[in-house]
């Protein structure tokens, strides 16, 4: 039977709770009242408080034991995927030549499949001398619509 922590977070939860309690009480009801109710209030907390803290202890112990049984056993198995190397290797001759060969066949590949085109729009065209009635009749029927 393990608990987490001591009696002094206990007392401190319980307290307050009971300051809480006759902070909100003493506005309502007479001061012999309130006293009542924060050590009421004291008491229930400071037993719950035990209940709260045992029941933690009991779920981190098994844990614990599970933990170290799972532990046991993994350390039995392989280490694979347990270490992550960050380092990049060192680019040898061997990977150069590989690449320039992968490249090679690409390019040629793509050579192959299709040559490259600009493409090339049409070209915008302005009008220039255009008649200012037929300017001014097109903007009278945009003007009526």
């Amino acid at each position: 039977m393990m608990m987490i922590g001591t009696i002094r977070i206990n007392v401190i939860v319980a307290s307050l709770a009971g300051l809480f309690t006759f902070a909100l009480s003493i506005g309502n009801n007479l001061l012999l009242s309130t006293c009542l109710k924060s050590t009421y209030s004291f008491l229930i907390l400071f037993v719950l408080t035990f209940g709260f803290r045992w029941v933690l202890g009991v779920m981190i112990g098994a844990e614990h034991s599970a933990g170290g049984a799972s532990y046991a056993n993994h350390t039995t198995e392989s280490s694979v995927g347990q270490s992550l190397d960050l380092t990049t290797p060192d680019e040898d001759e061997e990977t150069r030549e590989l690449m320039k060969a992968n490249l090679g066949s690409n390019n040629s590949l793509l050579s192959n499949e299709a040559q490259f085109s600009p493409l090339n729009p049409p070209k915008l065209v302005t009008k220039n001398n255009l008649d200012p009635e037929q300017l001014a009749g097109a903007l009278r029927r945009m003007s009526e619509d």
